[in-house]
């Protein structure tokens, strides 16, 4: 251990809204596990800091999780977000309201885009935007992406902070890949996998229904299945939130799956963060434009001409210290008849929707 207090560089990590489902899951993982990317870093520490507007509930998740024997440090939040955002490295938004049967998408939407939109009011004011990650993780994706885009972007400090917003969506390849491999196995269908082997299976567009497009026809696991198959899969990834709703019987949505896949991407921003590597290569939901109007990175512009000028898409980028640096859009060249074809100008029309609700959000 260091002597010199001076030397230690801490990671502080956030998580708004963490006495959610999710929330309480996600920060159950970054206590419990994330200290094992930060062992051989002596001169390094991890702090986790945890807000939600239920002061019962996030005293008592802090008090919970503050007896595993981790050395990930950890504070509790209800009404006062300076404290718990100063300073911060990484923040993790999974705050709002689930959904549930019968709610609309515009009823969830009219909920957590006021809750959104505070929480960044307050991330402008006591944030250093010029080093900070943002990782949002409440639904819908597709609309809340552009209003805390246009919000950051407008600020006068801002610091190319849209370089550093991803909408999480990678509860969809996670999806896609564990109902592969369940699949080929159930069949005895030839994929090439090892038995504890999982597929990787691209998924880009948005992060909900018709929005999202599982790319199969790049995941070399599925090359040996039919067609039907293959569209029965694409379904079943694109609605795939909605069995567990049904299976809660309208009592909960997608929380311990959410959490796994949101603390899959953390771990990849730690290693930036740690220094590990350069850079990271990651697919979320990004805006293609920066404050000026401009193209945020290598790549935008010619994703935008293949998507209709759309100004946010799910998409592999490369990400360093200093945000999304490029834009891996030959992905769409790569797409079948099927996915070119079908899928995705379905995407592309109701992504715009998406998109336009989201930015002419405007709050009372």
């Amino acid at each position: 251990m260091p002597t010199d207090l001076q030397n230690i560089n801490t990671i502080k990590i956030v998580v708004l809204g963490a006495a959610g489902g999710i929330g309480q899951s996600l920060s159950l993982l970054i206590k419990s596990q994330i200290h094992y990317l930060v062992r051989s870093h002596s001169n390094v520490r991890i702090h986790l800091s945890l807000y939600d507007i239920n002061e019962d509930m996030i005293n008592g998740v802090v008090s919970d999780l503050s007896h595993i024997d981790t050395p990930i440090t950890i504070s509790s939040h209800y009404n006062d977000l300076e404290n718990c955002l100063k300073n911060s490295s990484i923040i993790l938004i999974p705050a709002g309201v689930p959904r549930k049967p019968g709610m609309t998408r515009n009823d969830l939407f009219s909920i957590n885009a006021k809750i959104v939109s505070q929480l960044t009011d307050s991330i402008i004011k006591y944030c250093d935007l010029s080093k900070l990650f943002i990782l949002l993780i409440s639904n819908p994706i597709n609309s809340l992406v552009p209003v805390m885009a246009k919000k950051l972007m407008s600020c006068s400090n801002n610091n190319g902070i849209e370089k550093r917003l991803f909408g999480i969506t990678t509860l969809d390849s996670t999806r896609g890949s564990t109902f592969l491999k369940n699949i080929v196995q159930e069949q005895n269908i030839s994929s090439g996998l090892q038995l504890m082997e999982m597929p990787q299976v691209p998924v880009i567009g948005g992060h909900s229904g018709n929005t999202i497009i599982p790319v199969f026809s790049q995941c070399s696991a599925a090359d040996n299945l039919s067609q039907e198959t293959i569209n029965n899969l694409v379904h079943r990834v694109q609605y795939g939130g909605d069995e567990i709703v049904k299976a809660k019987k309208g009592k909960g949505s997608a929380t311990l799956s959410m959490a796994h896949s949101s603390f899959k991407i953390l771990t990849k921003f730690m290693d930036l963060l740690l220094g590990n590597s350069p850079d990271i290569t990651i697919t979320s939901f990004i805006s293609l434009i920066n404050s000026n109007n401009e193209p945020i990175a290598t790549g935008s512009i010619e994703l935008q001409s293949r998507i209709q000028d759309l100004q946010f898409f799910a998409i592999p980028t490369i990400v360093t210290l200093q945000g999304i640096n490029e834009i891996k859009y030959k992905i769409i060249d790569y797409l079948n008849s099927k996915e070119s074809n079908d899928l995705l100008p379905i995407c592309i029309n109701e992504l715009k929707e998406n998109i336009d609700q989201g930015l002419n959000f405007t709050t009372v």
